[in-house]
């Protein structure tokens, strides 16, 4: 399988996840899971033409490939879809909660049949991982992603969070403008005008308490603005935030080290929902920063 078409699986199934995601939304918003289920599925079938050599009219109908690609699996099932899709878009008729977890399943057993029949891979191996440009936070995905295949999503999702810390550390640092100085910054260091350093604590304990939370609200506000400066899901973040577990960041000569207490994150959140969404969201942001990267050098005349 070429490296485009790799890329167009990749693309397919991210907008299927996106899709499940919708699906797990209160209701009506759930319901515009089926136009990105039908539309991933639809991607698919095209590709599935594409690779087999098969002419497909643009107006083609959604169930005229089942007839033009006889191995084309779910034949029933996506017809059900596509009848959801047509109530859901043309008449307003939103689906039920029942409908859209028959749907879920429904396109993960297309997905799960077809993928290997037309591409010889499983379709729970096909990711967007290897488009992003960052080594370390590729690493810290494929880790994430191996644990969301056995099951453990604690694992899972910390490894997700580290992706996530090391790629807003590493954009930071790559579109810096000059040594210890990034674009990206709001506010002056407060590193070392901290209580402590400023030695106002043991004497003043009201006014080194003051200090801290000064420095600590600039640190918030300085995030919450490049969180968004960056173009990332503000509200995404906020509930990816509540995931993140406790840890310690330490740095040696060669990298990042991510000190995590495990353990700590409560059972009821660490599941296979939760884990999904903080892989995708890695996914999604490091897509969406790769879209703009400041390389202003070749503009400065010497």
């Amino acid at each position: 399988m070429d490296e485009l078409t790799t890329k167009r699986l990749a693309v397919i199934k991210q907008l299927y996840l996106h899709g499940v995601e919708q699906s797990y939304e209160v209701e009506p918003m759930n319901g515009f899971s089926i136009l990105s289920f039908h539309d991933s599925v639809e991607m698919f079938m095209k590709l599935c033409a594409e690779v087999k050599d098969v002419k497909i009219d643009r107006n083609v109908n959604f169930g005229d490939y089942f007839s033009k690609l006889p191995d084309l699996q779910c034949n029933a099932t996506m017809a059900n879809l596509n009848s959801k899709r047509v109530n859901l878009k043309h008449y307003g008729s939103l689906p039920s909660k029942l409908d859209i977890e028959i749907s879920r399943a429904n396109v993960a057993d297309f997905f799960e049949q077809n993928t290997p029949l037309f591409f010889n891979v499983n379709f729970n191996d096909i990711s967007l991982i290897s488009l992003i440009s960052y080594k370390e936070v590729r690493d810290y995905l494929v880790e994430a992603q191996d644990a969301l295949s056995k099951n453990d999503f604690e694992i899972s999702i910390q490894n997700s969070q580290i992706a996530f810390k090391e790629l807003l550390v590493i954009h930071k640092e790559e579109n810096s403008i000059r040594f210890n100085s990034s674009p990206f910054r709001m506010t002056q260091d407060f590193s070392f005008l901290n209580s402590f350093f400023m030695g106002i604590r043991k004497d003043n304990k009201k006014m080194g308490e003051f200090v801290d939370r000064v420095g600590k609200s600039f640190e918030e506000m300085e995030n919450t603005v490049s969180i968004i400066g960056f173009g990332i899901d503000y509200k995404k973040y906020c509930k990816f935030r509540l995931l993140e577990p406790i840890m310690n960041v330490f740095r040696d000569e060669e990298k990042r080290n991510y000190e995590v207490f495990n353990g700590l994150l409560d059972n009821r959140i660490c599941d296979k929902k939760n884990a999904q969404f903080c892989f995708n969201f890695v996914i999604d942001s490091a897509l969406k920063l790769q879209k703009f990267n400041m390389d202003i050098w070749g503009t400065i005349k010497k």
